[in-house]
């Protein structure tokens, strides 16, 4: 996958691309990956729809079953670790919330 990607790769004198240990691989491609707030707000969709469809076949009556609306976070994260003078990056999570109504 490393080879395929067309990121900027460390290159050798004669402008081939170097050999690097596979953990240096493995940030260079996180580093350029795009994550998008519509992308990440359709996977939630996607996962909330697995798991109501995964609780109706075991019988759980439909109507309750909700779907809550995906909130983004991403913008509420990176300021809360920076706040809190965090060097980790924000990484990408999701939240299943139950509850009894």
């Amino acid at each position: 996958m490393y080879k395929r990607a067309d990121i900027p790769k460390p290159r050798n004198f004669v402008g081939m691309a170097k050999d690097i240990a596979l953990p240096e691989m493995e940030a260079l491609l996180l580093a350029h990956i795009a994550v998008t707030e519509e992308s990440m707000r359709e996977l939630a969709t996607q996962r909330g729809v697995a798991v109501r469809d995964y609780l109706a076949a075991r019988q759980l009556p439909l109507e309750r079953l909700f779907l809550g609306a995906p909130k983004a976070a991403a913008a509420a994260a990176a300021a809360a670790s920076a706040a809190r003078g965090a060097t980790e990056p924000w990484r990408p999570r999701a939240e299943l919330q139950l509850s009894t109504r």
